[in-house]
């Protein structure tokens, strides 16, 4: 197994932090206009038909039907359910507090691949990831943290199902990494289909605005993002990809210097400093642990 990313691995990971850094924010904007269901199936739909035209075609079908239900388990269990929590978190608690929270991302990875992989359980790894979270509370600022009980308990599990994701993920061993994407992003917009009767859109209310920022999540944040993404698992491994959580909000920061000459004060840099060394400390110098079953 690949354990260090590589280059390339590390362009994935710098581009989706930088992509997917911008989510929480349109997602705080759209959840009050589509409703929790309604964003959802909107990101989810719009996704399936641009992966599904690129990627999937009639020579696909038989593959897609041998393995239909680990491809309706990736589509809940990676896209469905957290989209899920996180949006009905962004109700209750500002995108600062979602970013935090979806930092533990790692922390579940590291987690469930002792569990389920039987991976060597590493203390420098697991340090590092706390000082990833830590520098992420830093970063973000304590008093500017929402704190609802059901809402951050509703994005730690939104977490929690990315890590156990990808662990499964991992563990399939897919090849063709674009067909995945493409097959589980059509599933999990089957799943969540039917909950429109019981929680329709409110069109009357959907601006041009909103739906612009549905567009962008939907084939950016979403469609676009999960090649790379599915990529990354299958190189180097849940724990690794799953660092990404961590960097968003590093991201977010520059993107604001930039795009919003927001300042970047002394504790966003001390936060940052925390993050990274995390990320060293699991990816780099804690990341030479091989699954025990290779």
């Amino acid at each position: 197994m690949k354990n260090k990313p590589a280059i390339l691995d590390w362009v994935f990971i710098i581009g989706l932090s930088a992509v997917w850094s911008s989510a929480f924010v349109f997602i705080k904007q759209t959840a009050p206009i589509f409703g929790a269901v309604g964003l959802v199936f909107m990101r989810l739909f719009i996704s399936a038909v641009i992966l599904g035209l690129l990627f999937i075609r009639p020579k696909h079908i038989k593959i897609i039907r041998e393995n239909i239900v680990p491809i309706f388990i990736i589509g809940a269990t990676n896209v469905t359910i957290p989209f899920m929590f996180f949006a009905l978190s962004a109700y209750y608690i500002n995108a600062g507090s979602m970013a935090v929270v979806n930092g533990s991302t790692p922390l579940f990875a590291f987690l469930f691949s002792i569990l389920l992989l039987g991976f060597t359980f590493k203390w420098i790894q697991f340090f590092g990831i706390l000082m990833g979270i830590v520098g992420l509370v830093i970063f973000v600022g304590v008093d500017t943290l929402d704190f609802h009980p059901m809402a951050n308990l509703s994005a730690v599990m939104g977490a929690m199902m990315y890590g156990l994701s990808m662990v499964y993920i991992f563990k399939l061993n897919f090849k063709d990494t674009k067909l995945m994407a493409a097959a589980s992003m059509v599933a999990a917009t089957v799943c969540i289909a039917p909950l429109l009767i019981f929680f329709p859109i409110p069109w009357n209310i959907v601006t041009t605005e909103s739906m612009l920022s549905v567009l962008y999540l939907a084939t950016f944040c979403t469609g676009l993002a999960y090649i790379p993404y599915f990529i990354l698992i299958r190189n180097v491994g849940p724990v690794s990809t799953s660092i990404i959580a961590m960097l968003v909000p590093v991201f977010g920061m520059l993107w604001a210097y930039v795009l919003l000459e927001e300042k970047i004060t002394l504790l966003m840099s001390i936060g940052c400093l925390f993050i990274v060394i995390g990320i060293l400390m699991t990816n780099v110098i804690g990341n030479e642990s091989k699954n025990k079953s290779t």
